[in-house]
């Protein structure tokens, strides 16, 4: 080989248009700037995937090693209620449910008996328009009338 070969080989000077490395690379519309959107966005909808799977395997292999057993030695650790607590808190809750519905069923009257009255002031309101018209209009011919017949009067005096 020659050394002229090892020369010509060689990257070119700063001079170059190949030369400026991602920056230049990135200031190409066409190329740098949507592949550079397009990874960004595949690795933040891959990455919470891919780690939401792990992780529920994870669970999945736990519970299946621990069995039952596992699981209540879990609960335990965080304080597991006894049977009486449990029921006694079921109960409770019942109560509330039924006091929450109870409420619901007297907000349902409540706004029922509201969208009567409502019914109720429209209907009221439409009937005292049509009256305002009626006697809009008949007032309208009492003054026609009015003047018609003040029209005879001024001329007999």
């Amino acid at each position: 080989m020659d050394i002229g070969d090892y020369s010509s080989r060689r990257m070119p000077l700063n001079g170059s248009s190949n030369s400026g490395g991602f920056l230049s690379w990135l200031r190409h519309p066409q190329r740098g700037l949507p592949y550079l959107i397009f990874s960004i966005v595949a690795i933040l909808v891959i990455l919470p995937l891919l780690t939401h799977y792990y992780i529920s395997a994870f669970d999945d292999v736990v519970a299946t090693s621990y069995g039952h057993r596992g699981r209540l030695e879990r609960a335990g650790r965080f304080g597991s209620p006894k049977s009486s607590e449990l029921k006694s808190q079921i109960d409770e809750l019942r109560a509330i449910k039924t006091s929450v519905s109870n409420e619901l069923l007297e907000l349902e009257k409540k706004r029922q008996t509201l969208l009567m009255e409502i019914t109720g002031y429209t209907t009221a309101i439409d009937e005292l328009k049509q009256s305002y018209r009626q006697t809009s209009e008949e007032l309208g011919r009492l003054k026609v009338s009015l003047t018609s017949l003040q029209v005879p009067y001024i001329s007999h005096l």
